[in-house]
């Protein structure tokens, strides 16, 4: 099938994403650097273009414009070079300074509970501002199929497993704004749309339940 993309040791490419996206949260530089180099030599452009989505998606501050810097750095260094012919320094250095970076999904947060496209906002309630040696041990962790892998959704994992799990999962943790909130407006929108079974709608509610209990206990 067209979507069914192989590493070099024959693992489906957006389950090595999602390993290299997880492992860094997780600041676990072997499955990290694994998931890179499967990554690395087809996939080189998607590599970097994920890279850049996990610095703003899971980390504290703007380290952002540390990885596209190391990005153009790379261009420039293996311009002349393709697949693994490429030195892997750059990439490597990404991902290093990506799992000691301080976690947090602020920004994901935001995107999803304040940006939702169906949502218009009155003027006045608008607030104007200015503004290569890495190996895989044993087999690949289960929580890399979370909901946004096509064997995750197959286990039954849901868009509510991955919000709970990946927010515990988060290494070095840095406190967040929303660290105890609720995604009430991204779930809400999301069972609006028919996405949401009732089984998920439920464990929706008791985790609604539990984050008003720690916003309590704060």
């Amino acid at each position: 099938m067209s979507y069914d993309l192989r590493t070099r040791n024959g693992h489906n490419m957006y389950d090595m994403s999602s390993m290299l996206q997880k492992s860094i949260r997780r600041c676990n530089y072997e499955l990290a650097g694994y998931a890179a180099m499967e990554l690395f030599g087809r996939y080189w452009k998607y590599l970097w273009r994920r890279l850049i989505v996990i610095s703003a998606e899971d980390c504290y501050g703007v380290i952002t414009r540390e990885i596209i810097s190391l990005y153009y750095a790379d261009i420039a260094a293996n311009q002349d070079r393709k697949g693994y012919d490429r030195d892997p320094l750059f990439v490597a250095k990404a991902i290093t300074l990506l799992c000691t970076a301080k976690k947090n999904r602020d920004a994901c947060y935001f995107a999803c509970n304040f940006m939702l496209p169906d949502r218009v906002l009155n003027e006045d309630e608008i607030e104007h501002i200015d503004i290569t040696k890495c190996k895989l041990n044993d087999s690949v962790p289960e929580w890399v199929f979370d909901y946004h892998t096509y064997r995750g959704r197959a286990n039954g994992k849901r868009d509510l497993d991955m919000v709970i799990s990946e927010q515990e999962a988060l290494t070095p943790k840095q406190i967040s704004l929303f660290d105890n909130e609720d995604w009430s407006n991204y779930f809400e929108d999301r069972k609006r749309k028919g996405q949401v079974g009732p089984g998920e709608w439920n464990d929706f509610l008791k985790f609604k339940e539990q984050c008003e209990q720690k916003k309590k206990n704060c």
